[in-house]
């Protein structure tokens, strides 16, 4: 897949997730928003084919992912950063505030752990 393919099959997708993190008009919570881009990264990682996608297709979704963090929370926002504002003070903040279960946030804590190659603790 290229990441024309990916754009057109997955714009969709980031589109209703950003109307569940929509605010109102155009402020988005972009919080809820990485937490979800996050998500969708894990289970994509886990289960290629549940996601549409081959193991072959995961570095494509992972440009296209970053290409939607960037545009949507800020320029430099990629899924490495992500993850790290997921381990954050910050992240275990806005995970409490989103009511994010246990459940959730280890799988985005097994994930961190992978994508930033050393050991997390949760904050807070």
């Amino acid at each position: 897949m290229k990441i024309e393919e990916a754009r057109v099959r997955f714009i969709p997708a980031v589109e209703e997730i950003l109307d569940q993190c929509r605010l109102v008009d155009e402020f988005v919570d972009k919080e809820k928003f990485r937490m979800m881009i996050a998500t969708i990264w894990g289970n994509a990682v886990l289960e290629p084919d549940r996601s549409g996608i081959i193991e072959d297709d995961l570095p494509v979704l992972h440009d296209f992912l970053n290409e939607e963090l960037s545009r949507v929370v800020g320029a430099d926002e990629t899924l490495m950063s992500t993850f790290e504002f997921l381990v954050s003070k910050k992240g275990a903040d806005s995970m409490s505030r989103l009511q994010t279960s246990q459940h959730h946030r280890e799988f985005l804590f097994y994930f961190a752990r992978l994508i930033l190659q050393r050991e997390v603790e949760p904050k807070g």
